[in-house]
This record gives structure tokens, sequence and C-alpha cells, in this order.
């Protein structure tokens, strides 16, 4: 089976028009058309050019495969700028900016542990200023979780943490 390239199909009666088209040539055996991948399949005894003036007689382009003509050299061209955009579409930009956030929030995390849960499980030493001074404990907690929710991001974190104040 012969295969050829098919241009200038846009619809099913497009590839039905091409594949009645070269059926009525002299010699061709069987013809199929796929609209899909712009191609198309002949099987018989008829030369490649008589195909070809059948399908541009149709109103369509048509070449053998492997013969690329200067317009599908120009579309090459297009479809390799075409993938270097999608493969540029490709890379992962949010990534970094979420494991920043997540660096971020787990400084706030420890430091806000240190000073709010260390003392009592850990047994770690507290600033002489947070010693028994429930004021400042208030107001460093009201701060670090502001933080840690503007750090991660996340609107349900920041709600959470503008009705906790």
């Amino acid at each position: 089976m012969k295969q050829y390239t098919v241009t200038g199909m846009s619809c099913a009666a497009c590839s039905a028009r091409v594949e009645k088209a070269v059926s009525k040539v002299d010699g061709v055996t069987s013809c199929s058309v796929s609209l899909l991948t712009n191609s198309m399949g002949v099987e018989g005894s008829a030369t490649d050019a008589q195909i070809v003036e059948a399908v541009e007689q149709a109103g369509y382009g048509a070449s053998p495969k492997g013969t690329a003509t200067e317009s599908e050299n120009g579309k090459a061209n297009n479809s390799l700028e075409q993938l270097k955009a999608a493969q540029d579409a490709l890379v992962d930009r949010e990534t970094p900016k979420l494991r920043n956030r997540l660096i971020a929030s787990l400084i706030f995390l420890v430091v806000l542990m240190y000073f709010s849960m260390g003392h009592m499980m850990w047994g770690w030493p507290l600033p002489e200023f947070f010693n028994g001074n429930l004021v400042a404990m208030g107001l460093l907690h009201a701060i670090g979780r502001g933080r840690i929710a503007a750090a991660c991001g996340h609107r349900q974190c920041h709600r959470a943490c503008q009705q906790h104040r």
C-alpha cells in the first residue's frame, strides 16, 4: 500500500471526497483516507502522478510520503517552533514558589513552637521577657499565626488565623 500525505482536509466530507476522487482513477483497487493523520493509503497500479492529480482535481493537495514540498518544510519549521513553545509551557514554575513558601512557613513554625510549647513540653528555657508575660505570648502567637498563613499562601489558613485574632 502506497502512502500519501493529503493537505487541505478539514472534515469527514473532505476525506470522503478525496477517497471518491482517487477511487475513480484507473488502476486503483482500494483507497483509504484518514482525516486525523491527513494521510491516504492507495493500493493498485496507478502512478503517483495520477493519484496526486486526482486529489488536486478534487481541490486538495497531495504528495507521496517521504517527499516534502517547500510549504511542508515551512510547516515543519512552524511545528518545531510550536514544539519548543509547548515544551516551554511544561516548565515547572510553580514548584519553586511553593518550596520557598514552605521553607518560610517552617521557619515561622519552629520559632512559634519554641516560644509557645518548648518550655512546657521539652523544658527549653524561655527568654526572661516572656516568663509570665501573657500579653507578649499572645502577641507572638497572633503575629506568628498570621505570618505562617501568609507564607503558606492558603486562603483557608489565612481565614482561620483571621478568625482567631
